[in-house]
């Protein structure tokens, strides 16, 4: 048998009692102005009742109440869930590529200067092919957190791709991209250590960058900036230096 709760009973109580006074009140001031007299029976009656019939309606009404809410709570929960869900990467908790699209052009319709970063992991598809693919969303979620890190709570990230992760982030020069890089690398490959185990592996990824500049859409910096990632890339090693068929 489920108890009514805490709420359930202080709202019964109140109402009960604030319902009793009023109706003997009416009650007490109707006889006296007939000029009624009270026997024993009336004034017990007329002091039960109220309780007798207000405590169940009231329980009732209160308990369905507390229910209502509780569906209603429940409701928005999952309703806040579906919408996390639907604007995030399931693996890694980012924004998806639609969610960053849209807060991405959102910032710069209202004129919010910054840089877009591209971000590639290097030598996925070879270290699922050589590992398995459990090794490889650790270098997924690994490539994440050192992003997240790195760019802090204040820059929009994304996984717009297998491995390919977009930000957008304050205005940054030349100098300090080169140190932010250099950090991200930094972080990638000792946090893959850690979570693959694989401690001579040196994980890392490709970044380039680009200002934004005004009436620019996502597929504009992403156009550009995927330009100078691919030069970039071209410039790597054909295999990892750990996966290398010649090492």
């Amino acid at each position: 048998m489920r108890y009514p709760s805490g709420y359930v009973v202080r709202r019964t109580a109140i109402t009960t009692l604030a319902a009793a006074c009023l109706t003997i009140s009416i009650s007490t001031g109707a006889r006296w102005l007939v000029g009624a007299e009270a026997d024993a029976i009336t004034i017990a009656v007329r002091l039960i009742l109220p309780f007798a019939v207000g405590i169940p309606i009231s329980l009732l009404i209160f308990t369905r109440f507390e229910q209502l809410n509780r569906s209603y709570r429940e409701m928005l929960q999952k309703n806040a869930e579906l919408s996390r869900r639907a604007m995030t990467d399931p693996l890694t908790g980012l924004l998806n590529r639609r969610s960053f699209i849209e807060q991405f052009e959102l910032a710069q319709s209202i004129g919010v200067g910054g840089t877009f970063i591209l971000a590639d992991i290097d030598y996925l598809k070879q270290i699922n092919d050589r590992y398995g693919h459990s090794v490889g969303d650790e270098a997924v979620l690994t490539a994440s957190t050192a992003l997240m890190r790195v760019l802090g709570d204040d820059a929009l990230i994304a996984r717009i791709g297998g491995d390919e992760f977009c930000a957008f982030v304050a205005r940054i020069d030349g100098k300090n991209f080169d140190t932010l890089r250099r950090r991200v690398n930094e972080e990638t490959m000792q946090e893959f250590r850690k979570r693959s185990g694989l401690g001579d592996y040196a994980l890392s990824m490709t970044i380039s960058q680009q200002r934004c500049r005004s009436g620019m859409s996502f597929k504009d910096m992403l156009v550009s900036t995927d330009k100078d990632l691919y030069r970039f890339k071209r410039n790597r090693p054909v295999h990892a230096p750990a996966l290398d068929p010649a090492a």
